[in-house]
């Protein structure tokens, strides 16, 4: 299961096994299923604390797996986690090493590049390791007994102090360079020994970390301050001169640096580029561009919006509060800076962050932006929720999608796509009539109690319920159809999030290497409920159209073998558990359980970045304690050596291997709707294993290319409302919003529109686009009021838009679900909080860290960057 955090999981779940949420290993009504008792598996690894990271690499050449517990100690398999050696006592300077110089704790955070073996081990003061080849070797710090001083990793504080404000950054395809920020001497409180001004110095390294040059410096004052660092996309040509191009918040003089010390958006902090490591005067690419996000090479900066009024302002003007600095503005780029486009959403409240959704790797953009506004009314302004805008193929225009989605900033948004399948997506509401619910005035129910679930087949041009299954595992009736509001709820990403071992609850989840095929967490009722005694586990194998109960209570899950393995275990937040269960045929028949030779809390499952193999590793909190504190336990699963026990002998499991001719079908998705729907303009045949055939993909499937055939433009499943317009019921009419003048946005001047209000969802491949929105259109800023000007006939009204493909990113994510996507957030920039950054980069890592995906959600904040590539 793939999630935020191999990590953000630092505390014990300690609630207790109920009757109403036993285990539940049943196999589907009139199912017939092996049984088989399996040997018990001993722990693989034993730690004396909680694992918080594990990273599975994998390169053209050799395959490693790492973990760290939180106490940071490192632990190396070579087999992909059927064995481990301990790597700390290999690294000089930790506290089992022996050798002098110890560090209490050990390492921080593996740093790793995606299909790279190179790695840096940061520690929590000035000890840091470094590989080039995945830990088969270690470059260790210099100054310690022993470590040789041309071959060694150098603090980058060198002797000035200070500490380090954020992780390193490896170049991503030149290893040898790295970025790291440090907080100057002048920030500690207690120093009085320097004049300095407390600030961030950005430092560089050619040579892995042996040696660092202070790049402020080497600005030569033009530069007083870096907030925030990335290198910057790859442009022809950059790196001619061996210097590669970096993009950073700044600021530029001493004064402004100080008076921005406690400041959260600051008029004086600017978006700069330099192709030349600041040796030459930087280009400034966005005045008051505050904070910013490098994803899939295009460029997000946050903006205040009123920046060119201030600096064209007086001083007395910029000083007696006329300028609040809290409205910003989102501008985009996909062309590595050299243009921004400013970002329309229609709706006018302040805006305080974003989250970006972008499935795609290579085509510029994003796709969804989940804003957080600034709502009137204090219970809305309070909630956790945001408004989701898709976007049209310019990147400017983004129409409302979804209001009230649930947001509690950062990662911890409940929005997510089904992998394999362009279009479909599931997302989280909190209902319109919450706040005026009598209960919730009254303070007896929490806005959490009235979330419910939306799924949509074209790409969020309309959402609906989920349909819920008819029956529960056992094959018993569903109590809520008997006349009780009955839909289907699913737990996404903010619970994970936000929760804790004793809480948490698994997300949505699904593989392109089995397509439609979705795992997920929730109940049947009005709302969704966060009991973990009162949700079940639940599958789809038509990407969401209908769902079966599989399994009992809530639990964590994760694919294996190309999609044909299903791997379960009992989630922490019901307690300990010693059974691992798994599947081969999509939930009909649970086969196991599996026993473990001690109780664990399970945190996670994992499986190698391709989802390919059949060796799993569990890890969690172990039952025993050998110190009184939290120990950490793993265990290994591997299908290839499993081993079966009957009347005393033992023998290898044996799995049959799929037969290409029998084993697999042709799938066809049909979403609700008419018959032939299809979704997105495309009608697809996909190949994929038969559910009752229970064999094993061969080690190197691929699945047959998938068939594509355009459909005719429908008008319900094509569109969606255009930018300033929103259904107010599923396939309705676009009704133009209240207060929302087209005028407002400068890329809609002297355009001509649909009369519909509707535009062609940008990535449906659907012909005849003109019969699906309407002929007749109008001319913003026309004379007929509301910003809508006189019709006339023809196509006009969509010819303008041209059409990008929304895809799915395939690569790399890894279960869990809800990092198996692309977003990223522009939360609040608060300079101030560098001051405790180790603090606060712990606290990142132990809340944000997880499974490796590609570019998992990352944080908006100025202490580097947070992206999945580094947590």
């Amino acid at each position: 299961f793939f999630v935020p955090a191999l990590a953000s999981m630092s505390t014990l779940a300690r609630l207790a096994l109920v009757a109403a949420a036993v285990w539940q290993a049943a196999a589907a009504p009139g199912v017939t299923c092996p049984t088989n008792t399996f040997d018990v598996q001993a722990p693989s690894i034993e730690m004396d604390t909680v694992p918080d990271q594990l990273e599975w690499i994998v390169t053209p050449t050799k395959t490693r797996v790492f973990a760290k517990s939180e106490g940071g100690s490192v632990y190396k398999s070579n087999n992909g986690g059927v064995a481990w050696t301990n790597e700390t006592p290999k690294l000089t300077g930790t506290p089992d090493s022996g050798v002098s110089g110890a560090d209490s704790k050990s390492v921080l955070q593996v740093i790793t590049l995606d299909a790279s073996p190179y790695m840096i081990l940061q520690g929590w003061t000035d000890n840091n390791w470094a590989t080039r080849d995945m830990g088969d070797t270690w470059i260790q710090p210099c100054g310690l007994p022993g470590v040789p001083a041309d071959a060694c990793f150098a603090s980058p504080l060198g002797t000035s102090g200070g500490s380090l404000s954020s992780l390193y950054k490896l170049h991503p395809t030149l290893p040898e360079h790295v970025l790291a920020m440090v907080m100057r001497k002048a920030c500690d409180s207690g120093d009085v020994l320097t004049s300095d001004l407390c600030g961030n110095d950005l430092m560089y390294s050619a040579d892995l970390g042996h040696t660092w040059v202070n790049l402020t410096q080497v600005s030569d004052k033009r530069i007083a301050g870096f907030v925030d660092f990335d290198w910057a996309p790859p442009i022809p040509g950059e790196m001619d001169d061996g210097k590669p191009g970096i993009v950073a918040t700044v600021y530029e003089d001493t004064a402004a640096l100080a008076d921005g010390a406690d400041k959260s958006w600051d008029y004086n902090v600017h978006f700069v580029y330099s192709t030349d490591l600041f040796e030459t005067a930087h280009v400034k690419l966005l005045l008051c561009g505050n904070s910013f996000e490098v994803l899939n090479g295009d460029l997000y900066v946050a903006q205040l919006r009123d920046c060119e009024a201030y600096h064209g302002a007086t001083p007395a003007s910029q000083a007696g509060g006329a300028f609040a600095g809290t409205d910003i503005t989102l501008q985009i780029s996909t062309d590595a800076g050299k243009t921004f486009k400013d970002a329309c959403f229609p709706v006018a409240m302040s805006q305080k962050g974003y989250t970006v959704f972008d499935f795609h790797t290579t085509l510029g953009g994003p796709d969804f932006i989940s804003v957080d506004h600034d709502e009137e009314d204090a219970a809305e302004a309070a909630a956790p929720m945001g408004n989701l805008y898709s976007s049209d193929d310019s990147l400017q225009l983004f129409s409302l999608s979804m209001r009230r989605n649930v947001r509690f900033g950062g990662a911890a948004v409940d929005f997510i796509n089904v992998e394999g399948i362009d279009g479909i997506y599931i997302a989280n509401q909190i209902s319109g009539a919450s706040f005026a619910d009598p209960s919730f005035i009254a303070k007896k129910k929490t806005i959490d109690d009235f979330v419910h679930t939306r799924i949509t087949y074209n790409g969020g041009g309309v959402w609906m319920p989920v349909k819920p299954p008819l029956v529960d595992v056992d094959g018993a009736p569903i109590a809520c159809h008997a006349g009780g509001k009955c839909d289907l709820h699913l737990h996404g990403a903010s619970h994970w999030q936000r929760g804790t071992w004793a809480t948490r609850l698994g997300s949505v989840y699904s593989q392109p290497a089995a397509p439609g095929v979705i795992l997920a967490t929730g109940n049947v009722g009005e709302f969704l409920s966060n009991d973990a005694n009162s949700v079940n586990t639940y599958l789809s194998r038509d990407a969401g159209v209908t769902w079966e109960e599989i399994l009992r209570g809530p639990h964590i899950y994760e694919f294996g073998n190309h999609g044909g393995l299903i791997v379960a275990a009992k989630m922490a937040s019901l307690g300990p558990t010693d059974e691992v269960l798994f599947s081969r045929d999509e939930g009909l028949c649970w086969e196991g359980p599996i026993k473990l030779a001690r109780p664990l809390s399970v945190h996670n499952i994992r499986v190698d970045p391709d989802t390919a193999g059949s060796v799993f590793v569990i890890h969690g909190t172990d039952s025993r304690s050998l110190d009184g504190d939290p120990d950490g336990v793993v265990y290994t699963i591997d299908f290839k050596n499993l081993q079966v026990s009957t009347g005393g002998a033992h023998a290898a499991f044996v799995f049959p291997e799929c037969d290409p001719a029998a084993d697999y079908e042709l799938w066809v998705p049909k979403p609700p709707g008419p018959p032939g729907a299809c979704v997105l303009g495309r009608n697809y045949t996909m190949q994929r294993r038969r559910r009752e055939s229970r064999c094993l993909n061969k080690q190197d499937y691929e699945r047959t290319a998938t068939k594509e055939m355009a459909c005719p433009c429908d008008q319900d499943f094509d569109t969606e409302c255009q930018f300033g317009s929103e259904r107010k019921l599923e396939f309705g009419e676009c009704a133009r919003m209240k207060d929302v003048a087209l005028t407002t946005c400068p890329a809609l001047a002297g355009k001509e529109l649909p009369v519909s209000n509707k535009r062609i969802i940008a990535g449906s491949k659907c012909v005849d686009k003109s019969a699906a929105v309407g002929h007749d259109t109008f001319h913003v800023g026309g004379d007929t009021g509301a910003g809508q000007g006189k019709k006339k006939g023809g196509g006009a009204g969509s010819a303008w838009l041209t059409f990008f493909l929304v895809m799915f990113f395939l690569g790399g994510a890894g279960a869990g679900g809800f990092w198996a996507y692309h977003k990223y957030d522009l939360q609040r920039f608060v300079p101030m909080e560098v001051k405790d950054a180790v603090r606060s980069l712990k606290d990142k890592v132990d809340e944000l860290r997880g499974r490796k995906s590609p570019t998992p959600a990352g944080y908006f904040e100025p202490l580097g960057d947070f992206g999945g590539e580094d947590i």
